[in-house]
């Protein structure tokens, strides 16, 4: 069992340092954008440093974290408000690439990942189309920092290399013309390539169902080439998307060695377990965004592991897919009942193709689900049903850990004048603005949600009263130091009042935390604007 953790450890450990070549590459991005005087770049910057700091260590590369952190304390102490404060920070990230040289030549050799270049700087964006809205599109998108270029179409989409990946492809046409479709499909169907996002900028009036059945995630009209477009485009390469991640569980070599050769070269990474007890070494430390179970397993069978996955909260959407030599009507239906969401047939030689686009299927639909059901659709933050799912989650490790944590419920104040004042579209924008600062100023652990409305609720884990203070206070300092704007320019104090209710003092479950933080909120809403309340003191 300790070696076949290990293994699991060293797997995961490969998986990090594969990564780190795109998180140096958006370090270098958000420090460029730093130097143009973009004001929203050094919470970026210090989110960033502070994950990979947070991050380095857990994965065996305690100098990886070090750099990081002290990048991290700079930035927090005021650095990135300074004059040439790009030029410590590269620095920073040349030390960041060092040490991960050095680490992956400490990790196993037949865990070590191949050397890959890191991508070239800049946001890359590829315009598909002509005509003046494509130059509109060219210029709006080089305005907001992309690397721009000309063509894109379908055929060339196999020779592009991987360093040259777009971050975002534009058509530009009519949403019935099939060669953008075409286009569409290619650039989606590209794996090693793929772009984060495609967009189609309609200069017709055509049936826009079609356009996103061939794969376009977003259909814009020219008039919002100028606005809507560029802010998509810039949200999206910042954001970024995890590759995708299979768990196989599988007890025949020669068929998971198959699968995994069919699926790695799609860039698709697989983590294979021969049995249901190696499956739950991983379930343990990893998320998949897909589950490929053979049915016959030599300690149980994949319908029981089925049952099983189901039963954790984490795994309720991602979807799972059965290989199976069993083709009777009674075991589809068993493994539907399991909770299947599709099934292929072995022997698995025979349809490889078709094993490849189930997954890329089932794993983009399962992400889009799960955003739909866990996120706010404005702030992107967890919702408040899954708020109060991981509160409670909260509680129960804290019991079975003997730890604190905190829960504080923020409201924005007067936030009805902002809408009366500028409209409901600039109080949206608002309370964009508020969530992107409390996830740049929390920590990487800390659980961020909108309550409702104009609440957002943070969930501080190991986190006592003294600390759910210092946080109560970065938020506040946040906020006066990077007020809202309007699109004119024009700056929107935002004050909020903050109730905190601390894990057990305040209540011992799930309820009684957020009655606590809810009655101190109300406290600081009365006592005056910009406040914090804790269990009964006013500060």
């Amino acid at each position: 069992m300790g070696e076949d953790f290990d293994a699991t450890y060293q797997a995961l450990r490969r998986s990090y340092l594969e990564e780190m070549p795109a998180r140096l590459a958006d370090l270098r991005k958000d420090i460029a954008a730093l130097g143009a005087g973009e004001t929203d770049a050094a919470p970026s910057l210090r989110s960033r440093f502070h994950q990979i700091a947070g991050s380095g260590g857990s994965y065996g590369f305690p100098e990886v974290s070090r750099i990081a952190r002290e990048a991290e304390t700079w930035l927090t102490e005021g650095g990135g408000g300074e004059p040439g404060a790009d030029g410590p920070l590269q620095a920073w990230v040349q030390e960041l690439a060092a040490a991960l040289d050095s680490a992956a030549t400490v990790v196993p050799a037949d865990a070590r990942p191949e050397r890959v270049a890191p991508p070239d700087f800049g946001w890359r964006a590829i315009v598909v189309g002509g005509g003046e809205v494509s130059d509109a599109v060219h210029e709006s998108l080089t305005t907001a920092g992309f690397l721009v270029e000309r063509g894109g179409e379908h055929q060339e989409v196999s020779a592009t290399p991987i360093s040259e990946r777009p971050d975002l492809v534009v058509l530009v046409g009519n949403a019935v013309d099939f060669s953008l479709h075409a286009a569409a499909a290619a650039w989606r169907g590209a794996r090693s390539v793929r772009p984060r996002g495609v967009v189609l900028v309609d200069t017709g009036n055509g049936d826009r169902l079609m356009a996103i059945a061939a794969g376009v995630d977003v259909i814009y009209s020219p008039d919002q080439v100028t606005t809507d477009l560029p802010r998509f485009a810039k949200t999206l390469a910042r954001i970024g998307a995890p590759p995708v991640a299979v768990l196989l569980v599988e007890d025949d070599l020669l068929q998971a060695q198959l699968v995994a050769s069919a699926l790695e070269a799609a860039n698709i990474r697989v983590y294979h377990a021969e049995d249901t007890a190696r499956a739950q070494e991983y379930l343990a430390v990893l998320t998949p965004d897909v589950f490929l179970l053979d049915v016959e397993l030599p300690d149980v069978d994949g319908f029981t592991l089925a049952r099983l996955i189901r039963q954790d909260p984490r795994f309720n959407l991602v979807p799972i897919v059965f290989l199976t030599a069993r083709t009777s009507m009674a075991s589809h239906i068993e493994a539907l009942r399991a909770g299947a969401d599709d099934f292929l047939t072995k022997p698995i030689e025979q349809s490889l193709s078709l094993l490849l686009q189930v997954v890329i299927a089932r794993a983009e639909r399962g992400r889009r689900i799960r955003e739909m059901v866990h996120k706010d659709g404005l702030t992107g933050l967890l919702n408040h049903a899954t708020l109060m799912a991981e509160l409670h989650n909260a509680v129960e490790y804290a019991q079975r850990n003997s730890e604190h944590f905190s829960f504080l419920m923020v409201d924005i104040d007067h936030f009805k004048r902002v809408n009366d004042r500028y409209g409901h579209l600039v109080g949206d924008q608002v309370l964009l603005h508020v969530a992107r600062l409390f996830q740049s100023t929390a920590r990487a652990s800390d659980l961020i949600g909108r309550y409702g409305g104009e609440e957002f609720g943070m969930i501080l884990r190991r986190s006592n009263r003294a600390g759910a203070g210092i946080v109560a206070q970065k938020l506040r300092t946040a906020l006066r130091e990077h007020p809202a704007e309007t699109d004119d320019g024009e700056p929107i104090p935002v004050h909020v009042s903050i109730g905190v209710a601390t894990y057990p003092e305040d209540g011992t479950r799930a309820s009684e935390v957020a009655h606590a933080a809810d009655l101190a909120l109300y406290r600081a809403k009365t006592a005056g604007r910009d406040c914090v309340v804790f269990a009964a003191t006013v500060t």
